[in-house]
């Protein structure tokens, strides 16, 4: 067990027998650098289960050090995934993180509180506050942002999409004040294999639904249309520097999905998921 009366959030007063639990679930892929800080920020929780999904950088050495529970889950994309590892999960309530989100101490003290409520609702969005290359953004892609994590054991179920997966919880719902720190990317180079990833899966997804076209004139139309809202609409320019990469990126991610998906339905979307470099065949080879 993870949580004990000193682990507890100062305020939150001693944990009773009869309490609910709270089995925290984050799946994870080399995640070594952050992940401990996902995991020291839950310590008031029961349970932590970290289904690691193919790491080889030391995630489940770092998340068995801290006192967490690692299984090896297969990715088969982030709702089945997820739905997979939750329902390894023991607690009354269920917590379920990214490796890249932190709980901070006023939140920390309103799940606890909030779960010990007999009035409490079956589900709660949490807001969350996104941090880019170390700056705090709230204009943009990722103003305002909330999300339903914490629910009742038994009444949410991941949606099956294999990327942007909701929570849907059968039950009410309501949100927390307090939120969650968000640190989506430490470095530009990881936050560029990150949409190279998250741009594959979203171009199944879109290649599956045959409403949807695709190719360079969708991709350019949708991909114009992300720029503007993000950058214009909705204020990314008021976070400068950061704000015009986030919103220049973004743009170039929503292009891919629809090129890529485009590829896939040709049959040839494996020029996308392939990681076997090819040496370039020297002089000599390509005379013969």
């Amino acid at each position: 067990m993870l949580n004990s009366p000193q682990h507890e959030p100062e305020g939150a007063g001693t944990s009773q027998g009869d309490d609910p639990t709270i089995s925290v679930v984050i799946i994870a892929k080399d995640e070594a650098a952050r992940i401990g800080a996902t995991i020291e920020s839950v310590r008031f929780a029961q349970e932590v289960i970290v289904a690691d999904t193919g790491s080889s950088d030391g995630t489940a050495f770092v998340a068995t050090e801290l006192g967490a529970r690692v299984v090896d889950l297969p990715f088969e994309g982030f709702g089945p995934t997820k739905q997979k590892a939750v329902e390894l999960a023991h607690g009354d309530w269920v917590l379920s993180l990214d490796a890249d989100e932190v709980i901070t101490v006023a939140l920390a003290l309103e799940i606890l509180e909030t779960v010990r409520d007999p009035m409490s609702l079956d589900g709660y969005w949490i807001p969350r506050r996104a941090w880019f290359l170390g700056k705090r953004i709230e204009h943009g892609r990722w103003g305002n942002d909330k999300v339903v994590r914490l629910y009742r054991r038994g009444r949410g179920r991941f949606s099956e999409d294999i990327v942007h997966e909701k929570i849907h919880v059968d039950g009410k719902l309501g949100e927390l004040k307090h939120a969650m720190d968000h640190h989506t990317d430490p470095s530009f180079p990881r936050y560029l294999a990150k949409i190279d990833r998250y741009s594959t899966l979203a171009a199944q997804k879109i290649a599956d639904q045959p409403s949807k076209k695709t190719g360079v004139g969708p991709a350019l139309l949708h991909a114009l249309s992300t720029f503007l809202r993000i950058y214009l609409v909705r204020g990314g320019w008021r976070e400068g520097v950061h704000g015009a990469l986030l919103a220049a990126s973004s743009t170039y991610s929503t292009f891919l999905r629809y090129v890529k998906a485009d590829f896939i339905r040709k049959g040839s979307g494996d020029v996308f998921t392939s990681t076997q470099l090819r040496e370039v065949p020297k002089e000599k080879d390509r005379n013969e």
